[in-house]
This record gives C-alpha cells, structure tokens and sequence, in this order.
C-alpha cells in the first residue's frame, strides 16, 4: 500500500501543488486518525484530531504562500503545543499518564506535519524532480516490502535499487540530467530509501514491544515511512537539487 500511496503522490506532484497538498491531507488523515488514534495512551483521540487539524491547515498555508519554505508548519507547531496542554486540563479523568498523553499529542503533531515539506519542496526550483527523486526512495522499499525475501534482505536490496535507479533516470532521461546532478539525484532517492527502511524498522519495533506484528494499525506502516522521508527529501532536494 506505501508504494500505491507514492505513486498518487508522484502523479499528483507532477499536476501541481495544490493536488500534490491534496494527496498529502491522505498520508496526514492515515497517520493521525489511522495511526495516532490507535495508542493506548489517555487522550488519544484527540491528540490525532488537533494533529490532524494542524497539518491541514500547514499543508492549505503552505500552498497559498506558494514557496518552497516551511514556515507555515513552524509556526502552527506553537499553536499546537497549547492545543495539546488544553488538552490535558480539560481532562477531568484525574489525568492518569499525563506525561505519556502529553508527548503523544505533541509528538503526533510534530510528525503529522512533516508531509508539508513535500509540498513545500515542490516550490522550489526544479522541485519536481526533487520531490520524484524522494518518492522514488520511498516507493522502491514500499516495493520490496512485497518480496519474499528475509527483511534485513529485501531492505538493504531496496536502497541499493533507489540509488541506482536514480543514476539511471539521470543518464537516460535528458530532462531529470538536466535540472538534476547524478550524484545529487543518487543521494537523495538512497537517503530517502534508507529513512524510509528506518521508518519500518520502528514500525516493526514497535509490533515486538506489544508482543505481535497484527498490534501496529496497518495505516501506520502505510503512512510512516512518507511521513518520516518528507524532512531528509526537502533538505536535500534543496541542497543537491536545481
């Protein structure tokens, strides 16, 4: 399901911004309401509900401004850490696991956000091609999860895949050599791949540590490893990118 969400979001990234923001309220509603939501921890529900309501509206910002910085996320994280503390003191339960809830809605909305830099990368110069190389990463390992190969395996095969399918977009497509150095577009889809591998390997840590695999919310594994990759995509494709 990763590499089917990846696809829609590199189609849509290829149409413009506003789908592309469009399709990262999908990955931002599978990770707060499909993931966040199933913690145990007090408070959850609405911890996904103010994360929720935090990255829309940083993905709606960020395409309105219309460029390729992330100060609309930054700043609604502000707003998002006094959501989450009125959150505590409207409990009237006694507040058990106070800590746990409170870095759960906090953390949730810092993550939930992090799709944006998709979006905000698709600003910039030759962002496209950025934001293709990202996904790219990630979708290969989404692929790969597929295989019927021993984890450890079809992960490390699934970074080596990313960056040599990235040499090869460059030397056989003049468009992406044009606007994107080769080593600049093998960075950024294999750094991009290994986050995402990362990304599962937390998800699968998380399974152990609740004692079954079935114990982590299916949208999770869908929508973390897009969430996870969105940061290290934006910082490179600015850097290596244009």
């Amino acid at each position: 399901m990763t590499a089917g969400l990846v696809a829609v979001l590199a189609v849509t990234a290829v149409a413009g911004s506003p789908l592309l923001a469009a399709a990262v309220v999908i990955v931002q509603v599978l990770f707060t309401l499909g993931g966040v939501q199933s913690s145990s921890a007090h408070e959850a529900r609405a911890a996904a509900w103010l994360a929720l309501a935090v990255a829309v509206a940083a993905s709606v910002w960020t395409v309105y401004e219309g460029t390729p910085g992330m100060r609309p996320a930054a700043a609604l994280l502000g707003p998002a850490l006094l959501g989450a503390i009125a959150i505590q003191l409207l409990r009237r339960d006694g507040r058990p696991g106070l800590t746990a809830s409170l870095t759960l809605t906090v953390a949730a909305c810092a993550l939930a956000v992090l799709p944006v830099a998709w979006v905000a990368l698709r600003a910039a110069e030759s962002g496209v091609y950025a934001v293709g190389l990202g996904l790219l990463g990630v979708g290969i390992v989404g692929l790969a999860e597929l295989m019927p190969l021993p984890v450890a395996v079809r992960r490390a095969l699934a970074v080596l895949a990313a960056g040599g399918l990235a040499a090869g977009l460059v030397l056989l497509v003049g468009a992406v050599a044009a606007a994107v150095p080769a080593v600049g577009a093998v960075v950024v889809a294999t750094f991009t791949a290994l986050t995402a591998v990362t990304a599962l390997g937390a998800v699968d840590r998380i399974g152990i540590e609740a004692g079954t695999p079935d114990a982590v919310p299916v949208h999770l594994r869908v929508s973390l490893p897009i969430v996870a990759t969105a940061p290290v995509a934006y910082v490179l494709g600015r850097i290596l990118v244009g």
